[in-house]
């Protein structure tokens, strides 16, 4: 007696039909209709759908053959393709929208989802109708609108990323053109960017280390073959199941033999907050260091959970690249180690002659710190200490130095005078409290989440405590108002009007109170008040506008 069929899962069914049809075996869809007949009409919905698909994948090739397709020759390599540069260009169609959104079939690939964009492309994930490979394949973002550079460009990066092989660096597989869209197609990584990993709870700065270790080695065959990526962050970065970081994305990628007509003196690329400041300065000159500048800024960002710099607008951050120095790493983690600190301001430094020359030398160092080993951590000479910390935390330079020398004087002239005010001790203590405010507000300044929130608490307490001493000072007390308009200076250092304005009103607001209850000073006077408080407006009128230009520069550089 015959057995009957075992009761198969929809799922296990078509697995089976599948496997069948790529091993060659000629399967009959009625034949499997008949065979689970408590799966009818779940199994005609498939093959109705797949017969769709077939005749969809079909059609799409004839369009692909009938437009003259860039596909690569069996006897081609992509690199050879690329590198002639030469092949005929359909005319383009007057709208973008296929590279935005493009048919489910695109040639031999099946689109399943939008990936990411970036300033090049639109990635997405899709499978090869016949290999049955997930692949990412990415497509010009300006579409059929492609100007020619644009396409060089993009030819460029596919190119850069093509002439490379290491586990580090994600294979390409193929280049063409269809329907107007150059596109090409690399692996497909399955695991996280090192930004979306630092988002969801951070490194411990051992993984870090390890992470960028094995980066620096990618990084370092690249530049073995006059490859020089220019745009290394955190999202260019998946980490795969293995733990192996892999750079997914040479879109500003320069190779040193070629590639100089597309770059041009003053021309800023890649993304501010991890650029050199020889990139922030447009130069055209880019070498191993710049890159060398972007591990590191990827190595600080995995260990604070923040970038070296953060800024409102990108150009906030140039300005910062350019004139400031990051925080100290330790501070913002503990468990970073002082060679680890070093490492990390050797390889941020502003002079590229001071950074490690190659990523060779920036994994030497790591691997020895990852050992155990003693890492040479010269000592730096006391005024470059100094001028680091100008560079680094120039508010609360600014206030130990005010705020010292403002003590020094008073506790001097207490001692030549031999004065025994009462009031001298309240002075000494107000001015201890405003150091000691200034330090705790630094370490808050220096967390980029509470940026904002922390530099107008630091506004609200200089000028309540700057009140408060003018009160205590002994007369005559007018010409220590001059401090009102040189703190509203010192907060358009920001760039923000938004501070100006908060500065304004407190210092308006701290003149009015010492004018309403110190009834014996000449700023009691009408005349006196108003005058001060005109020149309190001219200088925040003046500070605006100037800001002002400033932001004008700054939407000029979003815009080019």
């Amino acid at each position: 007696m015959p057995q009957p069929s075992p009761r198969l899962t929809l799922e296990q069914v078509i697995a089976g039909y599948v496997q069948d049809c790529e091993s060659g075996k000629s399967v009959d869809p009625e034949h499997l209709l008949q065979r689970y007949p408590y799966l009818l009409p779940d199994l005609r919905d498939f093959f109705e759908g797949n017969a769709q698909f077939i005749e969809a994948a079909q059609a799409a090739r004839e369009e692909l053959d009938a437009a003259s397709s860039l596909a690569l020759p069996a006897n081609q390599s992509i690199v050879e393709t690329l590198a002639h540069g030469h092949q005929t260009v359909p005319p383009r169609r007057s709208s973008s929208s296929l590279a935005l959104n493009p048919p489910k079939i695109f040639g031999d690939y099946a689109i399943v989802e939008e990936i990411d964009r970036g300033g090049m492309g639109v990635v997405y994930k899709a499978t090869h109708v016949h290999l049955g490979r997930t692949v990412a394949l990415k497509l010009i973002r300006s579409g059929e609108l492609a100007s020619d550079e644009e396409i060089q460009r993009f030819r460029s990066e596919a190119e850069a990323a093509a002439a490379l092989t290491h586990p580090g660096i994600v294979p390409i597989f193929e280049v063409g053109q269809l329907h107007d869209l150059v596109f090409y197609t690399m692996a497909y990584i399955d695991g996280q960017s090192l930004s979306d990993i630092v988002e969801e709870g951070g490194l411990d700065p051992q993984e870090a280390m390890k992470i960028l270790y094995k980066l620096c080695a990618a990084v370092a065959h690249a530049h073995r073959n006059g490859v020089y990526h220019r745009d290394l962050k955190p999202a260019n970065v998946l980490l795969d199941r293995s733990g192996q970081p892999i750079i997914i994305d040479f879109g500003l990628a320069k190779n040193a033999n070629r590639d100089h007509a597309l770059t041009m003196t003053g021309q800023i690329l890649g993304t501010p907050a991890y650029m050199s400041p020889e990139q922030a300065t447009g130069k055209v000159v880019i070498g191993p260091t710049s890159d060398v500048y972007s591990l590191g800024a990827i190595l600080y960002y995995l260990c604070a959970g923040q970038a070296p710099f953060s800024g409102p607008t990108p150009f906030d951050i140039l300005l910062q690249v350019l004139d400031r120095d990051p925080p100290v790493l330790s501070k913002l983690n503990r468990r970073v180690s002082r060679e680890l600190d070093y490492i990390c301001q050797k390889a941020l430094a502003k002079d590229p002659q001071a950074r490690y020359q190659t990523a060779d030398e920036l994994a030497t160092d790591l691997q020895t710190v990852l050992r155990g080993e003693p890492l040479d951590c010269p000592r730096t000479r006391f005024i470059e200490r100094i001028e680091s910390w100008w560079r680094r935390e120039p508010i609360l330079f600014s206030h130990v130095c005010g705020i010292g020398g403002t003590t020094m004087i008073v506790a001097v002239s207490h001692w030549l005078r031999n004065d025994n005010s009462p009031v001298f001790p309240y002075r000494m203590g107000l001015l201890f409290v405003w150091l000691l405010a200034s330090f705790v507000l630094q370490r808050w300044v220096m967390r980029a989440r509470y940026r904002d929130t922390a530099c107008l608490s630091w506004a609200a307490v200089d000028v309540v405590l700057y009140t408060i001493l003018v009160a205590f000072a002994d007369p005559p007390r007018s010409m220590l108002l001059i401090g009102y308009p040189m703190m509203m200076v010192a907060s358009s250092l920001f760039y923000r009007k938004r501070f100006v304005g908060f500065m304004t009103t407190l210092c308006i607001v701290g003149f009015l109170v010492l004018a309403i209850f110190m009834p014996q000073e000449d700023f009691r006077r009408f005349d006196f008040c108003a005058i001060f408080l005109c020149g309190l407006g001219v200088i925040c009128l003046t500070l605006l506008a100037m800001i002002r230009r400033m932001r004008g520069m700054s939407s000029y550089f979003e815009e080019h």
